[in-house]
Protein backbone atom coordinates (compact mmCIF):
# COMPACT_ATOMS: atom_id res chain seq x y z
CA UNK A 1 0.00 0.00 0.00
CA UNK A 2 1.37 3.58 -1.00
CA UNK A 3 2.05 5.66 1.62
CA UNK A 4 -0.18 8.80 2.57
CA UNK A 5 2.46 11.53 1.64
CA UNK A 6 3.28 9.82 -2.45
CA UNK A 7 -0.19 8.76 -3.12
CA UNK A 8 -0.95 12.64 -4.79
CA UNK A 9 2.18 12.26 -6.98
CA UNK A 10 1.28 9.03 -8.97
CA UNK A 11 1.34 9.98 -12.53
CA UNK A 12 2.63 13.74 -11.93
CA UNK A 13 5.46 13.37 -14.01
CA UNK A 14 3.48 11.88 -17.26
CA UNK A 15 1.42 14.95 -16.85
CA UNK A 16 4.45 17.27 -16.42
CA UNK A 17 6.32 15.47 -19.65
CA UNK A 18 2.33 15.81 -21.64
CA UNK A 19 3.03 19.56 -20.71
CA UNK A 20 6.09 20.06 -21.72
CA UNK A 21 6.59 18.24 -24.93
CA UNK A 22 4.26 20.64 -27.05
CA UNK A 23 6.10 23.56 -26.79
CA UNK A 24 9.38 21.47 -27.37
CA UNK A 25 8.33 20.19 -30.12
CA UNK A 26 7.49 23.17 -31.79
CA UNK A 27 10.41 24.76 -30.67
CA UNK A 28 12.55 21.94 -32.52
CA UNK A 29 9.82 22.09 -35.36
CA UNK A 30 10.78 25.56 -35.38
CA UNK A 31 14.41 25.69 -35.49
CA UNK A 32 14.37 22.84 -38.71
CA UNK A 33 12.23 24.72 -40.56
CA UNK A 34 13.94 28.17 -39.95
CA UNK A 35 17.18 26.21 -40.75
CA UNK A 36 16.35 25.11 -43.85
CA UNK A 37 15.07 28.62 -44.58
CA UNK A 38 18.33 30.09 -43.69
CA UNK A 39 20.19 27.43 -45.48
CA UNK A 40 18.25 28.19 -48.67
CA UNK A 41 19.05 31.93 -48.72
CA UNK A 42 22.67 31.34 -48.06
CA UNK A 43 22.46 28.86 -51.00
CA UNK A 44 20.80 31.41 -53.65
CA UNK A 45 23.56 33.97 -51.95
CA UNK A 46 26.21 32.04 -52.85
CA UNK A 47 24.02 31.18 -56.32
CA UNK A 48 23.26 34.73 -57.58
CA UNK A 49 26.32 35.77 -56.12
CA UNK A 50 28.45 32.97 -59.26
CA UNK A 51 25.82 34.16 -61.96
CA UNK A 52 26.36 37.48 -61.70
CA UNK A 53 29.90 37.41 -61.87
CA UNK A 54 29.55 35.53 -64.90
CA UNK A 55 27.33 37.58 -66.60
CA UNK A 56 30.00 40.49 -65.62
CA UNK A 57 32.34 38.40 -68.34
CA UNK A 58 30.00 37.80 -71.27
CA UNK A 59 28.34 34.02 -70.31
CA UNK A 60 24.94 33.41 -69.21
CA UNK A 61 23.28 36.92 -70.93
CA UNK A 62 20.22 34.78 -71.53
CA UNK A 63 17.32 34.56 -69.27
CA UNK A 64 16.99 31.04 -70.51
CA UNK A 65 20.31 30.17 -69.31
CA UNK A 66 20.38 32.19 -65.90
CA UNK A 67 17.48 30.31 -64.97
CA UNK A 68 19.26 26.97 -65.49
CA UNK A 69 22.50 27.83 -63.93
CA UNK A 70 20.56 29.20 -61.04
CA UNK A 71 17.81 25.92 -60.97
CA UNK A 72 20.78 23.54 -61.31
CA UNK A 73 23.45 25.84 -58.00
CA UNK A 74 20.36 26.08 -55.97
CA UNK A 75 19.33 22.33 -56.16
CA UNK A 76 17.65 21.10 -52.97
CA UNK A 77 17.83 24.67 -51.59
CA UNK A 78 14.52 25.87 -53.88
CA UNK A 79 10.98 24.02 -54.33
CA UNK A 80 10.55 26.39 -57.32
CA UNK A 81 11.39 24.24 -60.73
CA UNK A 82 13.33 26.29 -63.07
CA UNK A 83 10.70 28.33 -65.43
CA UNK A 84 9.41 29.51 -61.67
CA UNK A 85 13.01 30.93 -60.53
CA UNK A 86 12.21 34.86 -62.04
CA UNK A 87 15.50 37.28 -62.58
CA UNK A 88 15.85 40.61 -62.87
CA UNK A 89 18.67 41.96 -64.72
CA UNK A 90 19.41 46.02 -64.70
CA UNK A 91 22.31 47.62 -66.35
CA UNK A 92 23.94 50.62 -65.00
CA UNK A 93 26.79 53.13 -66.95
CA UNK A 94 29.61 53.77 -65.18
CA UNK A 95 28.39 56.91 -63.56
CA UNK A 96 25.47 54.67 -61.96
CA UNK A 97 22.92 56.22 -64.38
CA UNK A 98 20.52 53.30 -65.85
CA UNK A 99 21.84 52.37 -69.49
CA UNK A 100 19.71 50.02 -72.00
CA UNK A 101 22.39 47.37 -72.68
CA UNK A 102 25.19 46.48 -70.75
CA UNK A 103 28.84 48.83 -70.71
CA UNK A 104 32.20 47.95 -70.35
CA UNK A 105 33.15 49.40 -67.06
CA UNK A 106 29.30 49.34 -66.00
CA UNK A 107 27.21 47.59 -63.44
CA UNK A 108 24.93 44.35 -64.06
CA UNK A 109 22.74 44.04 -61.09
CA UNK A 110 20.83 40.89 -61.03
CA UNK A 111 17.94 39.83 -58.76
CA UNK A 112 16.85 36.16 -58.44
CA UNK A 113 13.67 35.54 -56.99
CA UNK A 114 12.82 31.36 -56.16
CA UNK A 115 10.98 29.49 -52.89
CA UNK A 116 12.45 27.99 -50.20
CA UNK A 117 11.51 24.33 -48.51
CA UNK A 118 8.56 25.01 -46.50
CA UNK A 119 7.60 21.53 -44.78
CA UNK A 120 3.83 22.94 -43.61
CA UNK A 121 4.68 22.73 -39.66
CA UNK A 122 1.59 23.82 -37.96
CA UNK A 123 1.45 27.39 -36.61
CA UNK A 124 5.40 27.76 -37.76
CA UNK A 125 5.77 30.53 -40.24
CA UNK A 126 7.87 30.64 -42.63
CA UNK A 127 9.34 34.32 -43.61
CA UNK A 128 7.79 36.23 -46.38
CA UNK A 129 5.86 32.52 -47.10
CA UNK A 130 9.03 31.12 -48.39
CA UNK A 131 9.80 33.52 -51.14
CA UNK A 132 13.24 34.78 -51.30
CA UNK A 133 14.86 37.46 -52.88
CA UNK A 134 18.32 37.88 -53.25
CA UNK A 135 20.21 40.82 -55.21
CA UNK A 136 23.79 41.23 -56.40
CA UNK A 137 25.94 43.51 -58.38
CA UNK A 138 29.20 43.16 -60.24
CA UNK A 139 31.50 45.81 -62.61
CA UNK A 140 31.28 44.86 -66.71
CA UNK A 141 34.37 43.47 -67.21
CA UNK A 142 33.77 41.82 -70.68
CA UNK A 143 30.93 41.69 -73.53
CA UNK A 144 32.21 38.69 -75.57
CA UNK A 145 31.11 35.70 -74.30
CA UNK A 146 32.91 32.46 -73.71
CA UNK A 147 31.35 29.25 -75.06
CA UNK A 148 30.47 27.12 -73.33
CA UNK A 149 31.08 28.71 -69.68
CA UNK A 150 27.64 28.92 -68.26
CA UNK A 151 26.82 25.93 -66.98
Amino acid sequence: MAEAGHRGERGAAAVEFGLVLLPLLFLVLGIIQYGVYFWSMNSGSNAVGDQVRRMAVGDCQTDAERKHFLSERLGSATTSSESAISTTVVYLNPDGTPATEAVVGGTVRLKATYDAPDFHFPLIPVPSSGRISRTFDARIEDLDPVTGGCS
